[in-house]
């Protein structure tokens, strides 16, 4: 009998006929990895296009689109209940480094209280090769925990999280729609070591226009009802991370592009987002 695999890589995808092989071959390589993709009611089902010739991806579609955190929590449930020991979180467009699965599970394995670790992410957009830029996030977990005060301490496009730590601090909550992956890494942290592996292991796709600033607002209105929630009076860190979102909410758009660009130009990648 076949042993079941460590991990369930959870691939959401809305509308992703044209990238998402390529977000799917790379896990594959992991030979202990299976792939679950939720298909969030797109326009072509996914079921009709992506190949499954060995058997390892399992296909959820949804019959209405119900936005990242339902289609996430739908093949969570099935996971969770499969009995794998992680699961490595993957966007349909984006592109993981072959040997990314055996690199984090390597390192879960070597730090048993390490709920989540992400990695260096590197940006890129189709065709725009000045957009390129690597964004690098602390590895040790104490500077991690510090970045949280301020926003997400890794990338969760590149995340890999130990299948107890959702059992023990919940799913995705559909409370906050444009930072439940904020929310859900606060949750952990307060659990758990939550870190990062120093190295790019992901390829991350940026959309052409960027976000809306409609959107854009919403995830900053998110964040901070996120920070209020989960904050901790006794920390400076805490105060600062709550005024720095209330001046980017209410700094104007292009201000804070600007401010964004010159960032990233000076730093590499570590930008105010």
């Amino acid at each position: 009998m076949t042993a079941r695999p460590k991990v369930a890589a959870l691939v959401a995808a809305y509308n992703a006929e044209r990238t998402i092989r390529d977000a799917i071959d790379p896990l594959l390589a992991a030979t202990d990895c299976q792939v679950y993709v939720v298909d969030d009611c797109s326009r072509i089902p996914v079921g009709e296009y992506l190949q499954n010739a060995d058997g390892r991806i399992t296909v959820i579609r949804l019959e209405k689109n119900a936005g990242p955190a339902a289609a996430r929590n739908a093949a969570l449930t099935e996971i969770l209940a499969a009995g794998f020991d992680y699961v490595a979180i993957a966007d349909a467009d984006d592109i993981s480094a072959p040997d990314r699965i055996a690199k984090q599970v390597a390192f879960m394995e070597a730090n048993p209280k390490v709920g989540a670790c992400g990695t260096w992410v590197r940006n890129f957009q189709d065709g725009v090769p000045d957009a390129t830029y690597i964004k690098r996030r602390p590895g040790d977990p104490r500077a991690v925990r510090d970045l949280m005060f301020f926003n997400i301490g890794v990338s969760h496009a590149s995340a890999m999280i130990r299948c107890e730590a959702f059992r023990r601090v919940g799913l995705y909550s559909q409370d906050y729609p444009a930072a439940e992956d904020y929310d859900l890494l606060c949750r952990i942290g307060k659990a758990y070591d939550v870190a990062n592996i120093e190295e790019c292991l992901l390829d991350y796709r940026l959309s052409p226009g960027g976000q809306s600033m409609a959107r854009r607002r919403r995830q900053l209105y998110d964040r901070l009802r996120i920070q209020l929630k989960y904050f901790e009076a006794g920390a400076w860190r805490a105060w600062a991370g709550v005024a720095r979102t209330l001046a980017i909410l209410l700094m104007p758009a292009g201000l804070f592009d600007m401010l964004r660009s010159n960032l990233r130009a000076r730093s590499s990648g570590n930008s105010i987002d």
